[in-house]
């Protein structure tokens, strides 16, 4: 997979780019984030801190790992 094609799937699966090329999407309380990197991605999800808010990753991995189940699925990233 290229980052590119990660890139329309995301979008077909209602992400939005923000000011710094990532890809996140609010998912109930929480806010999740497909981190975008030269080589690889991070999937992270948002703590939120008293005073500040942080991403803790949950998984990553390379672009050439990366592939798309049948049933539409992201498959390929570790933890």
């Amino acid at each position: 997979m290229t980052k590119q094609e990660l890139e329309n799937w995301l979008t077909s699966k209602g992400y939005s780019r923000d000011k710094f090329g990532h890809y996140q999407k609010t998912v109930g309380i929480s806010t999740v984030r497909y981190k975008m990197q030269a080589n690889s991605v991070r999937y992270e999800s948002q703590a939120r801190i008293v005073d500040h808010n942080e991403w803790l990753r949950i998984a990553s991995g390379y672009y050439k790992n990366l592939f798309i189940t049948p049933e539409g699925k992201l498959a390929g990233l570790k933890r």
